[in-house]
């Protein structure tokens, strides 16, 4: 009874830290574009389903169930879940190891896996003394970079050991985590602080960019030239170029936006609002609003294009939407 209390109490934690951030009092934003109603086809996942990951040839979608303790593997002709990934605790976000079969998992509760997405086996593992947030990697996958939460910094991991080589410190309650197109910059957002720190790993300076609000989810183009990432409580995209590190550009009026991730050509972009249980299309270039947003679940967080099908994460009915466009 008392490791079933303790067990309650920790997810009761767990849901209020994402919840947290979520249920708030934000401005409405009016849309004038006309919403497609139809009902989306659902598969049922974990608890609290949230980031997601595409292995490289489109076969399988991981999804990140963050208030349980597995990855469910979804398989993306059949649309169903064919296996989960158990034993990892709160999985929060995926980065591939360049062009490996391998991508590393972060797990809110101290610990850090990797994966062979070939067979869906767990291949090496480390529990860390804080609890981990957003997570990246380089090109060559020789590091993992991951937010460690109660500390204010991003650890810097050898991917093969898991050893930490470096640290980084951050602002106060880091979420998110970007590498510039010539990794030597990473990008945090900082939640309590409003801000976004701009960090270069080769002199250990960094620079802070004032944004107000609560950034959170950072996506990038694939070049990384670009960082997409959304302000939750300013209901904006912040669009960073990595290279004049800086935000260049800025998407408005988009209600607590969570991803931003753009299209396979890259010629749209798709913003989650999660609140409003939609998702919205941009051009990618103009920014201009397309006519038509998409009908999801409760509370949706995520979101995979593929083909002619968009997948999103519905956090607050442990689900998928399969949207087809």
């Amino acid at each position: 009874m008392k490791n079933y209390i303790i067990i309650l109490l920790f997810a009761i934690v767990m849901v209020s830290c994402k919840e947290n951030k979520k249920e708030t009092d934000s401005t409405i934003v009016e849309s004038k574009v006309m919403a497609q109603d139809i009902a989306s086809p659902i598969i049922n996942v974990g608890k609290g389903p949230d980031a997601l990951f595409l292995n490289p040839n489109k076969s399988f979608l991981y999804v990140a169930n963050v208030e349980d303790t597995l990855v469910s593997v979804i398989d993306t002709e059949t649309d169903e879940v064919v296996k989960s990934i158990n034993g990892i605790k709160y999985p929060w976000g995926f980065t591939r190891l360049a062009k490996s079969n391998l991508v590393a998992v972060s797990g809110y509760d101290k610990q850090l896996v990797i994966i062979d997405f070939t067979n869906h086996s767990i291949v090496n593992q480390k529990v860390f003394k804080t609890h981990l947030g957003g997570i990246a990697s380089d090109k060559e996958g020789k590091y993992v970079y991951v937010i460690a939460i109660d500390d204010h910094k991003v650890l810097q991991l050898n991917s093969k050991t898991l050893k930490i080589v470096h640290t980084f410190s951050t602002g106060k309650g880091p979420d998110g985590i970007g590498i510039s197109k010539d990794d030597s910059t990473l990008f945090v957002t900082n939640t309590e602080d409003g801000t976004i720190s701009v960090i270069n790993t080769l002199s250990n300076t960094q620079k802070i960019i004032e944004t107000g609000g609560k950034p959170e989810l950072i996506h990038y183009n694939k070049d990384h030239s670009l960082l997409f990432i959304s302000n939750f409580l300013k209901n904006k995209i912040h669009i960073i170029d990595t290279e004049k590190r800086e935000i260049v550009k800025e998407i408005e009026n988009i209600k607590t936006p969570e991803e931003a991730v753009l299209s396979e050509d890259e010629k749209l972009l798709y913003v989650v609002s999660f609140d409003s249980g939609e998702l919205n299309v941009y051009d990618a270039s103009t920014l201009e609003k397309q006519s038509i947003t998409y009908k999801t679940g409760n509370k949706p967080i995520g979101v995979m294009p593929l083909g002619n099908k968009l997948y999103v994460s519905n956090y607050g009915n442990n689900s998928i939407s399969i949207i087809k466009k």
